[in-house]
């Protein structure tokens, strides 16, 4: 089968699959489709089934660019903390690299190929801090559930509270307070905002110091 070319020559996976990020990125993923997809690197839609099986398959690769711009530290030398923090920044990094396409990786591919070497890192700092085997599992899920709740409420796939209750933060503190909501009435200065790179260091710190006395237990038992 002769090879079909593009303004730009020999059409590629790699080409189909940085386009979709764009046209991702641009419209949304809502917006996506292989007819886009098609329209931006220059061929017609039937054009890409030479390189890609479906639209299922483009957003599994999709997903795979993002995965692999999380970087792993080296060296043994890190404790297990610092580590775990590098993956958990580097995580976000990634993910919000691509923040309308990030939601294939948040619910769709954590299983995938991709992945495994960020999942391999994990549970080697967890060795690294004296879990293993079920004990580290355990404490990696936490982590992957805190890092997509976070992330998925950062790119907007999930509330934050902050800006979401504009009514109940314009209501007078008394007002809330004889509403039944006192709890609201003394923290809606802070429910108003939400730094999100903050909240992200302030639940990795609270995850870490978890872990920590988990480790200490297992020590003391």
């Amino acid at each position: 089968m002769a090879q079909r070319m593009t303004r730009r020559g020999p059409l590629t996976r790699e080409e189909i699959v940085r386009k979709a990020l764009v046209v991702a990125e641009t419209e949304g993923m809502d917006k996506l489709s292989l007819h886009k997809i098609a329209a931006a690197v220059g061929v017609r839609t039937m054009s890409l089934y030479n390189h890609v099986d479906d639209k299922a398959d483009v957003l599994d690769a999709m997903a795979d660019v993002i995965l692999s711009g999380i970087r792993i530290p080296e060296g043994d030398d890190i404790s297990w903390e610092e580590g775990l923090r590098a993956l958990a920044r580097s995580f976000r990094t990634a993910a919000l690299e691509y923040p309308r396409s990030s939601s294939l990786v948040l619910t769709r591919r954590l299983n995938a190929p991709a992945a495994m070497p960020v999942v391999e890192a994990a549970l080697r700092f967890l060795n690294r801090a004296g879990l293993e085997g079920a004990a580290a599992v355990h404490v990696l899920r936490a982590f992957i559930a805190f890092l997509i709740g976070t992330l998925s409420r950062e790119v907007g796939s999930a509330p934050t509270y902050a800006g979401a209750i504009p009514g109940v933060i314009a209501m007078r503190e008394q007002e809330l307070v004889d509403s039944g909501l006192p709890a609201v009435a003394a923290a809606a200065t802070e429910l108003a905002v939400c730094d999100h790179e903050v909240e992200m260091e302030f639940g990795l710190e609270l995850l870490l110091d978890a872990v920590r006395r988990r480790v200490e237990a297992l020590c003391d038992s």
